[in-house]
């Protein structure tokens, strides 16, 4: 199920200030703007009925009408208000689940198939992957790399910054790279994604959020959503379950796309690590 808050959230950086208006007043009152008329929403916003209807349109919907379902599907939904110092374990245990389950669900309810095929279409026919991450987003680039050592494909990853940029100045149009980043505005990974944009290295970018500068140069997105709890004034968020989840599931149709090559190349991973036992 698709859930409002994720569809906001994730395309909330790039909204101009009326339709953060407007997001902000759907967040706050999803109750009170459920049985609202696109007319009562725009005048409680301040805005033209055109920008409501845009609005829709930009988070991804077909138009007003969906989004009143939304709204009505979003007042089932169990607000994580956050995690208090007097939650007993079982409490708090219990709500990381529950928001991790959520975000999981909502990043596979988003999931462009017809994309997706795309992808992994890419990666089967490149000469080499490279993976890109930095900072929290590094370990999930690690796993993605751990995971397609056991795939035919010749994969690359380095934590280092400077490693990564250097290898990206030596990529060509015959590898592709998977950029993995959670704002998709950082400095850093940006120069990485604008000098693999030069070298015309399809860019395959794994993010939260809809038109960043990062999504403007990547060939390919898929958005994992973030789902989050407070805790004092701390944000807690699920992001990298997400991610990962994105990861798992290239690593999966990459390897069933072909058991002539993947079944010899998972063969001799396994000889490799029985050979430490």
């Amino acid at each position: 199920m698709v859930y409002l808050e994720s569809v906001i959230q994730t395309n909330y950086p790039t909204m101009t200030k009326k339709e953060k208006r407007i997001a902000d007043y759907l967040l706050k009152s999803p109750e009170e703007a459920k049985n609202k008329t696109i007319s009562e929403i725009s005048e409680i916003c301040g805005v033209a009925e055109s920008t409501v209807f845009l609005f829709s349109k930009k988070i991804g919907l077909s138009g007003f009408k969906e989004l009143t379902v939304l709204l009505s599907n979003s007042s089932k939904k169990k607000i994580f208000e956050g995690i208090y110092e007097e939650d007993s374990i079982q409490a708090i245990a219990e709500k990381v689940l529950e928001v991790s389950t959520q975000s999981l669900s909502t990043t596979a309810s988003l999931i462009d198939y017809e994309q997706l095929q795309q992808v992994v279409n890419v990666l089967i026919n490149s000469k080499k992957v490279v993976f890109f991450g930095l900072g929290g987003s590094a370990p999930v680039a690690l796993d993605g790399f751990h995971k397609f050592l056991r795939s035919p494909l010749e994969v690359e990853f380095n934590l280092d910054y400077h490693m990564q940029l250097l290898k990206a100045g030596k990529l060509t149009k015959e590898s592709c790279a998977i950029i993995v980043s959670h704002s998709g505005e950082n400095s850093d990974i940006l120069r990485i994604a604008n000098i693999l944009n030069k070298n015309n290295v399809p860019i395959i970018v794994i993010t939260s959020f809809n038109n960043t500068s990062l999504v403007k140069v990547a060939d390919y997105t898929l958005i994992a959503t973030t789902e989050e709890l407070k805790y004092k004034n701390m944000g807690i968020y699920t992001r990298r379950l997400a991610q990962m989840l994105i990861m798992d599931l290239l690593f999966t149709l990459v390897m069933t796309s072909d058991d002539t090559l993947s079944i010899p190349s998972l063969e001799k991973i396994q000889d490799a690590i029985h050979s430490t036992k």
